[in-house]
């Protein structure tokens, strides 16, 4: 399944500090289902496509989860 945030939702991230606008987004696709590492990526993809987040700040907030 490919993930995809409308316009209203990614100005509404785009208004959020750059972790609060990761974690919504990650939160909103486990709202839609089981979903999977590929839903994933096309939500991070879509985060930086729309310059919401870089993906150095992805990789250091999820970093930030595991550790």
């Amino acid at each position: 399944m490919a993930v995809a945030f409308d316009r209203e939702t990614i100005e509404r991230f785009r208004s959020l500090p750059p972790r609060q606008a990761l974690e919504q987004a990650k939160n909103a696709i486990y709202r839609a289902g089981q979903p999977g590492s590929e839903d994933f990526l096309d939500i991070y993809e879509q985060l930086v496509d729309e310059s919401i987040l870089t993906w150095e700040q992805i990789e250091e907030f999820e970093g930030q989860v595991r550790a």
